[in-house]
């Protein structure tokens, strides 16, 4: 039985060594089967779990489902930041915002560390050390992508992609006939604002057809922890421009109809990504590769629709920092799987490596996903943790959660606290912090985030108080 402080990363080093030194032999016996796989990644922007048709029928997105529905839908991903910039950073290194310095929207503190220093390699510069060849295009938000690893490509930031998707397509076509294994990481801009869908995708939805979430609000509750948080631009509609939505962030109250016109715009903006996403599916599939590529789609992390009473993203609520994610293609062993375990975006690193039989860096936070991807009644975490750094929490204040089964636990830098069992309370609607029925759950949660406190460094705030009778 592993100790009980270990991390997820240490109680399942074991199982992805050896999984990694069984890659490493069979990527130097020669043949098909010993060549080391490829990697596409599709990580967009500001993409909520909840607006992707296999979550939810009325987002119209049929190649994502079948490609999901083909391959593996990992149900319960969180990212280790729910803000762009450090959540970005934290999946190319595998560390938390405090432990590899981007914080909020702030880079400079990866950037030290990452390309000045060298203190750690991101999972791009450790594949291309190993041999593979490896490609960025769309929206980095770390600087030059190939200061951090990537050897061809380049950031752009066409809001609709067309740029990135054509490189996509390019590179692919120039891997033909390669024994080299490849990593294509494109970072498509949308769905984040502005919102500029063409009317085609607009036409796709009726508007009076959608509905706002049962935890929509107005403005935050008073006995919210949030209050947006961020200085953020209103919500407003350019009639310059076809549907060009700037803005769900602050500035509420928010209207059902301003929320439903955001939603319509939102939604048209997934379903276009969705077909970009189909045709770069479609050309892996058509190549000689295919049968050795896995493609892996998520978000850098989610958006709240007026739920909570809040637009823009930056809390720990469902809608923030949990993501749409799934895989297809090599190492998914039965098509059709529906991991319902945690994961975390920082498991991404150690997974491309697991699979590629590269040994993984001692200071990884995240696990492979490679036992849970072949054998997925298996695959067990025992929890998951993000958080935000002097930003989203009232006065902008830091905060951080740990989830663990069915319940998630937050605090605040000033010991405002959220408990909230996504079991019974999807929308997380109650916060039962006080319930002395979870008096003992909440102990556990609070141990768990003491233990992840140290081992990041936390130093924003307090270790969770102990409180009477725990």
């Amino acid at each position: 039985m592993p100790n009980k402080n270990l991390s997820r990363r240490e109680v399942l080093r074991a199982l992805t060594g050896a999984a990694a030194a069984a890659g490493a032999s069979c990527a130097t016996t020669g043949g098909r089967a010993s060549r080391r796989p490829n990697f596409v990644v599709v990580f967009s922007d500001d993409h909520t779990y909840r607006a992707v048709g296999y979550n939810n029928p009325s987002v119209k997105t049929p190649n994502m489902d079948r490609i999901a529905r083909g391959g593996a839908i990992i149900d319960q991903c969180y990212v280790a930041s729910p803000i762009c910039v450090a959540s970005r950073a934290s999946i190319m290194s595998g560390l938390f915002p405090q432990q590899h310095g981007a914080v909020g929207l702030d880079a400079t503190g990866f950037q030290k560390c990452v390309v000045e220093e060298k203190r750690y390699k991101t999972f791009a510069q450790v594949l291309a050390d190993s041999g593979y060849a490896t490609a960025f295009c769309g929206k980095s938000h770390l600087g030059d992508p190939k200061a951090y690893g990537f050897t061809e490509g380049k950031e752009n930031n066409d809001v609709y992609d067309v740029e990135s998707f054509d490189f996509a397509k390019e590179f692919l076509a120039s891997r033909t006939g390669r024994d080299e294994p490849y990593l294509l990481w494109v970072a498509p801009h949308q769905p984040h604002v502005p919102l500029l869908p063409a009317q085609e995708w607009l036409d796709l939805y009726d508007v009076n057809n959608l509905h706002v979430d049962p935890n929509f609000r107005e403005s935050p509750p008073a006995e919210s922890i949030y209050n947006q948080g961020v200085p953020g631009e209103r919500y407003y509609r350019d009639t310059a421009f076809t549907k060009n939505y700037k803005s769900l962030s602050s500035g509420p109250p928010r209207t059902k109809e301003q929320v439903r016109d955001f939603m319509h715009a939102y939604y048209a903006t997934i379903s276009h990504l969705d077909e970009q996403i189909g045709e770069l599916f479609d050309f892996v599939q058509k190549s000689d590769e295919s049968w050795r590529t896995t493609f892996i789609y998520l978000a850098d992390n989610g958006y709240h629709l007026g739920n909570h009473g809040l637009g823009n993203k930056i809390t720990m609520h469902e809608e923030s920092v949990r993501v749409p994610m799934f895989a297809h293609g090599y190492g998914v062993r039965r098509p059709g799987t529906r991991i319902r375990s945690l994961v975390s975006s920082l498991d991404i690193y150690p997974t491309l490596l697991d699979f590629a039989g590269i040994n993984l860096p001692e200071h990884l936070m995240g696990a492979s996903l490679r036992q849970a991807l072949k054998y997925p009644e298996r695959s067990n975490c025992r929890y998951v943790a993000s958080e935000c750094v002097g930003v989203g929490g009232k006065a902008g204040q830091g905060h951080r959660m740990v989830r663990s089964g069915d319940l998630k636990y937050v605090m605040t830098d000033s010991n405002e606290e959220a408990l909230f069992d996504e079991a019974t309370d999807p929308y997380e609607l109650s916060n039962i912090v006080a319930d002395p029925r979870y008096a003992s759950d909440l102990s556990t949660l609070c141990e768990h985030m003491r233990t992840w406190m140290e081992r990041v460094g936390d130093t924003h705030a307090p270790p969770p108080r102990q409180r009477a009778g725990f």
